[in-house]
């Protein structure tokens, strides 16, 4: 595993402590979000560790950077497949009259992947789906 910096591998250790599971979804999470500098001053924001759940409004919030959106989409994805931007997801009705759901077009890889933090990012892509090399 490789670590962005010695304060990202401390904060990892500190926040996986605190998380009641340590699978896939949990590693991969506490991964991205202490590794941006801008994330770990606001992981509350953002998980609620006693919940145990991913805080959608975060992605919004006045503190989030162009870059840090992205890893906090990618997080939000690997938590729960999510590819929105909002929870519950917006939503139109679509030509049959059903309700249809609108998916940020920012979940899409080359608008994640296109950043420093790229190999960061496929560190916690093997976390989430256990793929050791």
């Amino acid at each position: 595993m490789i670590f962005y910096d010695e304060e990202h591998e401390e904060l990892f250790n500190k926040l996986c402590k605190k998380m009641p599971y340590l699978d896939g979804y949990h590693l991969s999470l506490a991964y991205l979000l202490t590794m941006d500098a801008v994330l770990r001053n606001h992981i509350g924001a953002l998980y609620d560790v006693k919940k145990d759940v991913i805080i959608f409004e975060g992605l919004n919030k006045p503190f989030q950077t162009s870059t840090s959106r992205k890893t906090t989409r990618l997080a939000f994805n690997l938590w729960d497949g999510s590819v929105y931007d909002s929870d519950p997801p917006e939503t139109y009705i679509d030509k049959s009259g059903k309700k249809a759901y609108i998916p940020s077009e920012y979940y899409a890889p080359d608008s994640i992947f296109s950043c420093t933090y790229a190999p960061y990012y496929i560190e916690a892509i093997k976390m989430r789906f256990e793929v050791f090399m």
